[in-house]
């Protein structure tokens, strides 16, 4: 049962990150370079959770429990620093850095999301 969520979680993955390459093409043929940026760290962090969900499903060793610990934690570890951030570029009024991490932090919310609806019944 945990390979079919992975492989749903990693199609998902693979979407969005296609998604976010068609529309970074668009943008910058556009000449809407700034825009593209948000795309590219979009399709990077996607890239990099679909690596982590690799890493998990290896160190969970196929206990779905185990899989879904690993990688929640990462979507609460990693963002921390993007929060940080973000507080730090609004004490400054960077509004430019803060839509940077407001991106990156709701693509870590979107892709928890997705996770907790796919691994619903996995364990």
């Amino acid at each position: 049962m945990i390979e079919q969520k992975v492989s749903e979680m990693n199609k998902w993955f693979d979407e969005k990150i296609a998604a976010c390459g068609q529309r970074d093409r668009e943008l910058t043929a556009d000449d809407r370079q700034d825009e593209a940026v948000f795309e590219k760290v979009k399709g990077n962090i996607y890239d990099n959770y679909r690596t982590m969900l690799g890493a998990g499903v290896r160190i969970g060793r196929g206990d779905p429990a185990a899989v879904k610990q690993f990688f929640i934690g990462w979507t609460e570890t990693i963002p921390a620093s993007w929060k940080t951030a973000y507080e730090k570029a609004k004490e400054h009024d960077d509004l430019a850095r803060m839509q940077t991490e407001q991106v990156k932090l709701d693509v870590v919310h979107e892709i928890r999301e997705q996770f907790e609806k796919v691994w619903e019944g996995a364990e």
